[in-house]
């Protein structure tokens, strides 16, 4: 299951009756430190900073594991990119563990570990930790997929993305979403997976099939920003980025740019093939309008299901059948919630 941003809120949905229960909450976000010497040297280089140790994302493995990441998108000042929830209390929270362990974490700059991690996905049992090298607006390493086996967290392949393919042709790009496909079951994942990683700068799509070790970068008009005005709980603001969110539905690919009011579909065979633009744009089928912006799509059934971030609730469309009533919203966040609240599970 997917969440969004800082708080973690499970939300069950029965004959019309829906309740929320606060399952994580922060004021904070601090760490399981191997000793007080390496808080206060993190501290004192600018490598913790609570203000700037940010919760992004974050996703509930099989185990009961939940994975919280931690960007620098505005430069140093998280220890750790990539975490998981302790049972240790701490003055602002439940402590954040880094994973796998701290050695994976460090401000030195070394490209073998982690630099920054926006989001991850899990599939299979195994944790594919996406991490687009950059630190602020410097590009500091190459962009790289990791793959850990989650029963003993070990790495099992590394993915290395090309900087020509993780950006567009004047050199913009930030890569942010990855989405694992498996067209052949959990036996043959590493040897068939198909992954797609969104790049919300840059507007395109990165498109990997393991099966022939092919890599190439999609792009379409479709993947750009529309409208980037921004309304949420009545603070409006301006956001102008591409694709954010990704699901798979049979045997096609929706997506939505997060400064847009629209989800589009592609067909995964005709995203195999790498078209170009133009090809992509014929390609694209226009799916859902939406009445505002959709910070995170996934689906279930025949349906897709989307945040209508105006109206703070989540919906969701049967996107194979032709109806004026295959739209239902079946959750509505009230303005007292989200004040409350800063994450609510997707």
């Amino acid at each position: 299951m997917k969440y969004l941003l800082l708080i973690l809120v499970s939300a069950i949905v029965a004959l019309g009756d829906v309740k929320l229960n606060v399952v994580f909450k922060w004021n904070y976000a601090n760490f399981t430190w191997e000793s007080r010497e390496q808080m206060q040297a993190a501290v004192d280089s600018g490598n913790y900073s609570p203000l700037r140790s940010l919760m992004y994302d974050a996703t509930k493995a099989d185990d009961g594991r939940v994975f919280i990441t931690l960007p620098k998108e505005f430069g140093p000042g998280t220890p750790a990119t990539l975490a998981t929830v302790s049972n240790i209390e701490g003055p602002g929270g439940l402590l954040l563990s880094p994973y796998p362990d701290w050695s994976w974490h460090n401000s030195n700059c070394t490209c073998n570990r982690f630099t920054n991690i926006h989001r991850v996905d899990i599939k299979c049992n195994h944790l594919f930790v996406l991490d687009n090298g950059k630190i602020g607006l410097n590009q500091i390493c190459n962009p790289k997929l990791l793959i850990f086996r989650l029963t003993d967290n070990t790495l099992v392949k590394t993915i290395y993305i090309p900087i020509d393919i993780a950006t567009n042709l004047i050199g913009s790009g930030l890569l942010n979403t990855p989405l694992i496909y498996v067209p052949g079951g959990c036996s043959q994942i590493l040897n068939e997976m198909i992954i797609f990683i969104a790049d919300m700068q840059g507007y395109g799509l990165i498109v990997y099939d393991s099966s022939t070790k092919r890599m190439c970068r999609v792009e379409s008009d479709y993947m750009r920003p529309t409208d980037g005005f921004v309304s949420i709980a009545n603070d409006n603001f301006t956001y102008i980025n591409g694709i954010f969110s990704m699901t798979t539905l049979y045997d096609d690919l929706f997506y939505a740019p997060v400064s847009g009011k629209e989800i589009y579909k592609i067909n995964i065979k005709t995203l195999l093939t790498c078209p170009d633009k133009e090809q992509a744009n014929a390609e694209n089928k226009f799916m859902i309008k939406l009445s505002s912006q959709s910070g995170q799509i996934t689906s279930a059934g025949h349906a897709i299901l989307y945040s209508d971030s105006q109206a703070i609730s989540l919906l969701g469309t049967n996107v194979y059948e032709k109806s004026d009533k295959n739209t239902v919203r079946f959750l509505f966040f009230t303005y007292n919630l989200i004040k409350n609240i800063n994450v609510v599970s997707d």
